[in-house]
């Protein structure tokens, strides 16, 4: 974050030249070695940069969480900081092992709507990708960094909650295929992110992640990953001038 932002130095111009353009995304697409369907005239969906979509956990993920107590990093105060609400007060039966508070939570979960806010009952909040693109028959999940020395493993609640494997998660209940990737500045790959990226071609690092997922349901997130790209090839593909830096307006 800070002065070299990826989303406001890299994602921001790169989208906003790309947009829902099917040729030049197609282009961007071939990257990764992939021929993907978007046709002209075909209906895209694109969010990014102060426009990200902001997607709900998985309803199986919030209910594991709500069956799997013992799983959880609980904060000694649930997550609450007033000790005298009722969010505190709820919690504090949901994890002590209270029957009705768990069916309550339960249902409550299932009839959420999709713009549901935190409630008591809800222990992840939602993902937000800094690239999300919607075709008529595929979604793309995208996550963007410079020059962050880590990427984001883990969720106040979990300890395995990979940040990109959490957005595919949000979406392995619709019917639509997967694909999923990172773009990332060359220069830092060897000392930040080698590492890590070679977590997304192990079936078991998936899985870890994804406890409340069947083997088939595992096997399409793991299968969602398409690989990397870099910024650098990004900006002499498409002829463009990234700024190195945040722009300050005085």
């Amino acid at each position: 974050m800070g002065k070299y932002d990826s989303t406001k130095t890299r994602v921001t111009p790169l989208f906003n030249f790309i947009n829902s353009d099917p040729i030049k995304l197609n282009t961007f697409f071939s990257v990764f070695g992939k021929i993907i369907s978007c046709e002209k005239n075909s209906k895209v969906k694109i969010y990014y940069g102060e426009n990200e979509a902001k997607i709900q956990a998985s309803k199986s993920m919030l209910i594991w969480m709500l069956e799997n107590p013992k799983k959880l990093n609980r904060p000694n105060d649930h997550g609450e900081n007033d000790r005298n609400s009722s969010t505190f007060k709820k919690r504090e039966l949901l994890f002590s092992g209270d029957s009705e508070t768990l069916a309550e939570a339960i249902d409550s979960i299932n009839k959420m709507p999709k713009d549901a806010k935190i409630k008591w009952y809800i222990l992840e909040g939602k993902t937000s990708p800094d690239i999300y693109i919607e075709t008529e028959d595929a979604i793309f999940i995208g996550e963007a960094k410079r020059t962050e020395k880590k990427i984001t493993t883990k969720t106040r609640w979990l300890k395995n909650r990979d940040q990109l494997i959490r957005h595919i998660d949000s979406q392995l209940d619709q019917p639509k295929k997967i694909y999923s990737f990172y773009l990332l500045e060359k220069k830092y790959f060897e000392k930040y992110y080698k590492h890590s990226m070679q977590k997304y071609y192990d079936e078991d690092y998936f899985k870890s992640n994804l406890e409340h997922r069947n083997d088939e349901l595992i096997d399409r997130a793991f299968n969602s990953f398409i690989g990397i790209a870099f910024w650098e090839d990004l900006s002499e593909l498409f002829k463009l001038d990234f700024p190195d830096t945040v722009t300050t307006v005085r």
